[in-house]
């Protein structure tokens, strides 16, 4: 049996803490505490005038009032930018970063500046008052490649814009790469096998893993960009042996 972790799971855009309900249930059915917030400008109705520090500041805010330590925080996606950001707030609290098929943005980068170029001038051209949502192809052929139509579906109805700023603000990340590069906070990466939602190559996770230091551990797991809803038993092992020291 492993020692008990505290996990904080945390969404990618367009989707709130509901997506991680069967992972959660795994780790705890491994006697670990989960925690599944939902980040500001997430979920129907949310407001889509806010900056990329204020995602950052709802998740910070979060871990300290339920007064959380020794935390293994997992971010999703775009939610990589979100932890490295919040890791720099709180240090002290945080055992391990943990990205899953997620974004390490350099340092003085957008997240928009992390896609091929092509999409990249996409975030330009949009109305911030009406905020983003990728279209169902997009998210159907790069992201949900492994599941049947009808579940691309379901997941593509549950999930609502986000503020067009969480993609195009430029992020300071010195302090994070100093934390990392010193020790202080250890990394992990896992690759779901499947997930094609960028490019191998350039854009590819390998590039975002060499970010996060020579010590990053690597892990891979079955399915693609929403392995939580596909595999959750099988990434719940993985994350547990991604959080373990």
């Amino acid at each position: 049996m492993t020692n008990p972790s505290t996990f904080v799971l945390v969404h990618g855009a367009f989707q709130t803490g509901a997506t991680w309900e069967h992972v959660a249930a795994e780790l705890r059915s491994h006697g670990h505490s989960v925690h599944t917030p939902t980040l500001a400008g997430h979920g129907p109705g949310a407001p889509l005038n806010l900056t990329h520090a204020d995602a950052v500041a709802s998740l910070v805010e979060y871990l300290r009032e339920h007064d959380l330590s020794d935390i293994v925080l997992v971010g999703h996606s775009i939610a990589g930018s979100f932890i490295a950001k919040a890791a720099e707030h709180v240090p002290e609290s945080i055992t391990r970063l943990v990205f899953l098929s997620a974004l390490a943005v350099a340092d003085g980068h957008a997240l928009a500046d992390e896609f091929p170029p092509e999409q990249t001038a996409i975030f330009g051209m949009l109305d911030p008052t009406q905020g983003v949502l990728l279209p169902f192809d997009l998210i159907r052929e790069r992201a949900c490649n492994d599941m049947a139509r009808a579940d691309a579906e379901t997941i593509f109805g549950a999930m609502t814009p986000v503020p067009v700023a969480y993609f195009t603000d430029k992020l300071d990340l010195r302090v994070f790469y100093e934390l990392i590069g010193s020790g202080r906070i250890k990394t992990s990466y896992i690759n779901p096998v499947n997930d094609i939602s960028f490019p191998p190559g350039e854009y590819g996770w390998e590039k975002r893993a060499q970010r996060l230091g020579p010590l990053c551990r690597i892990l891979q797991t079955p399915g693609a960009h929403y392995a939580m809803t596909t595999h959750p038993a099988e990434l719940a092992e993985t994350l547990i042996h991604a959080g373990r020291d």
